[in-house]
């Protein structure tokens, strides 16, 4: 039995699902399995997964369901103890998965192993690193890590976790449009440790095709609505209270935001006043501002910041 699954959801990555998993099969820590659930692609994606004829590869299809089902199927028809996940459009360095290993070992306890990760975008590349010199370690809170940091301090692409714990916690949500990963995230930090490598071992590629940035859709938060369903006095027993609240708060700004480049100004104002974090006041005020402007200067600071976004 291989010591780690590996879970690749995909569809409709015919440009990159070939670099995908050579970027598996090139890792230094050689003893996994590789399950690759095709959902429902339209392109060649599964003809390209069928070209590489390693054994440890499985590819599984179904239906076009969603990328959580997909996850979801994976994690069920995967045999090892630690399962780390990989978008079909992004790569891994070679020592990512020896990297997860070691930090099993060290801390077999924990919900989640995560790692530094580089983001490219067209023209630049930006390495996404939380307080290297610390080393690897377990995160002294989980939640605090994030705001600290201003965002995730690993992605998609660059943790894993033991089935169990996936299993424990529900697996990845169903019909959530996006940010189902703040969801898995969070529901493993209220319950685990997390331990953390500083060590850049994942390449998250920014602006893929058939990527969720186009949503037109209103976007609610998971994580959100999932806490909302919890009692405050359990939610008050969290050692970090305040980096929880602040936490949250930073999920609902990343949601705000969305949604008024979406056109969803009205909702997005009643949101804000949910905003209570006083570092987040400047940004409360500046989404504000931008909720009042007409929808085609909105449009004109979407299409600029992802054009300034090259340039990082």
């Amino acid at each position: 039995m291989s010591q780690i699954s590996v879970v690749i959801p995909l569809y409709n990555k015919e440009n990159s699902i070939g670099r995908t998993i050579k970027s598996v099969l090139s890792q230094t820590y050689q003893d996994f399995e590789l399950i690759i659930v095709d959902d429902g692609s339209r392109d060649k994606s599964a003809e390209i997964v069928r070209s590489f004829t390693d054994k440890r590869i499985r590819l599984i299809q179904q239906e076009n369901a969603g990328v959580s089902v997909a996850r979801n199927t994976g994690i069920e028809a995967s045999k090892a103890e630690i399962i780390a996940f990989l978008d079909a459009d992004d790569e891994w360095l070679p020592v990512f998965l020896e990297t997860i290993i070691r930090l099993r070992k060290k801390y077999p306890d924990a919900g989640l192993y995560g790692t530094a990760y580089e983001v490219h975008y067209p023209g630049s590349i930006v390495q996404k690193t939380y307080i290297a010199n610390e080393g690897e370690r377990i995160l002294p809170s989980n939640f605090g890590a994030f705001v600290e940091f201003g965002g995730p301090i690993f992605n998609s692409s660059s943790f894993a976790a033991p089935k169990e714990v996936l299993e424990e916690i529900g697996g990845y949500p169903l019909r959530v449009k996006w940010s189902e990963d703040t969801m898995v995230w969070g529901k493993i930090a209220l319950q685990f440790p997390i331990a953390y490598s500083p060590c850049v071992c994942s390449i998250y590629h920014q602006y893929s095709e058939n990527n969720s940035t186009g949503i037109p859709e209103y976007l609610e938060n998971p994580f959100l609505k999932y806490i909302s369903t919890i009692e405050k006095d359990e939610l008050l027993k969290l050692n970090n209270e305040q980096d929880f609240v602040m936490y949250c708060d930073l999920c609902r700004i990343a949601t705000i935001r969305r949604n008024i480049y979406s056109g969803y100004c009205v909702k997005a104002r009643q949101e804000l006043s949910k905003v209570t974090s006083t570092p987040y006041i400047q940004k409360k005020r500046q989404l504000l501002l931008m909720s009042y402007l007409p929808r085609y200067i909105v449009n004109n600071v979407h299409k600029h910041a992802k054009v300034l976004s090259y340039l990082k």
